[in-house]
């Protein structure tokens, strides 16, 4: 193959779009509306609402209050250490490695303890563990336990189960991704259905195919004259999302999220492969079709292997993780070769010339 035969047919085309105003206007805006504004609109209410705090992974926990300003932290020097009490009253105490159930502890200070079906009040609590416990105006640290209810104190708890940002998160940025997938995909249905027939309809195309190029070099061109605007829009679109996206989330996460390395992947991988099956297959139908708008019509259909990934990432079905890029890279990457050779067998230039209309 001479590739500058192929560069010439590229850019003999591209030059060809580049004076169709809307056609170009269409292939920049709707990157743009899909990756960038709907993106946001999604998250700006969702990052207003959803408060950042990660309340505590204790089961049956129940906070009623805040710890007063003029709560203290008692003071002894009466300890208790490596000790078990039931159903004792315990005040002014150091406890240290105490087993408790059943007590009521005042004013005292627990340091390694574990207190069962209790009542703390006035104390502080230290690496602790609490289970049906009930503690008031207390403070503590590096606590866990379970059936908790806190009145007016202030518990540290060495567990916290994730935000509901950080739960809602993922799933958002999964649909986000698809469109930076699908949106390539679709858009040659607007370049690459053109190609052939658009050109055949203008009278242009006789004079190409006249010319000593050959199928496969044809080929090329058309195809890399839908597929170079088709990733250029969206990656376009892809910079401006995620900066957008980070400006957005850095007040609510303190830090960039995005691009993480599912996102670098898709785009370097899932995205091109993706757009060239488009490309391709639409190549291939406006070789095989009479006009234009018929071209469009079949060549919509060649986004459903796209689409398939689009609806499985919607149900909850797949999730998109660096094996699933790779995946689904390779399945549309065999695709695509698989749809070059069969357009390169296929495709007649004495056809296309001597019997359309």
């Amino acid at each position: 193959m001479r590739w500058r035969n192929a560069w010439i047919v590229m850019h003999k085309d591209l030059d060809e779009f580049k004076k169709q105003k809307l056609v170009m206007g269409s292939i920049i805006a709707m990157p743009i509306v899909l990756g960038v504004v709907l993106p946001l609109v999604m998250f700006l209410p969702m990052v207003t609402i959803i408060p950042l705090e990660r309340p505590w992974d204790v089961n049956g926990l129940l906070e009623i209050g805040s710890l007063p300003d003029t709560a203290h932290i008692p003071w002894t020097n009466h300890t208790i250490e490596n000790t078990t009490f039931h159903a004792t009253v315990i005040s002014n105490t150091i406890l240290k490695n105490v087993h408790l159930s059943n007590c009521v502890i005042l004013s005292c200070i627990l340091k390694n303890t574990t207190v069962v079906d209790s009542t703390v009040q006035n104390s502080s609590l230290t690496n602790s563990y609490l289970k049906n416990v009930t503690v008031v105006r207390c403070k503590g640290t590096g606590l866990d336990g379970a059936f908790i209810l806190t009145v007016s104190s202030d518990l540290n708890f060495i567990r916290t189960k994730p935000s509901d940002i950080d739960q809602v998160l993922p799933m958002m940025f999964n649909m986000i991704l698809m469109i930076f997938i699908i949106v390539p995909a679709t858009l040659p249905t607007i370049i690459a259905s053109y190609s052939i027939v658009g050109e055949k309809n203008n009278r242009s195309l006789e004079p190409l195919l006249a010319t000593p190029t050959t199928d496969g070099e044809l080929l090329t061109g058309k195809i890399f004259s839908a597929f170079i605007p088709s990733m250029a829009s969206t990656l376009l679109a892809f910079s401006l999302g995620v900066i957008l996206l980070d400006v957005v989330l850095i007040p609510k996460v303190a830090y960039p999220l995005l691009p993480n390395l599912t996102w670098v992947l898709s785009m370097l991988l899932l995205a091109p492969t993706a757009c060239l099956m488009s490309v391709l297959a639409c190549v291939l139908v406006s070789s095989k079709v009479s006009d234009v708008r018929a071209a469009q019509q079949v060549g919509g259909f060649v986004v459903m292997p796209v689409v398939v990934l689009m609806l499985g990432v919607l149900s909850g079905f797949i999730f998109l993780s660096p094996l699933m890029i790779f995946v689904f890279a390779a399945v549309y990457g065999c695709i695509d070769l698989g749809l070059f050779y069969f357009a390169r067998a296929v495709f007649n230039r004495e056809t296309i010339l001597t019997k359309w209309a």
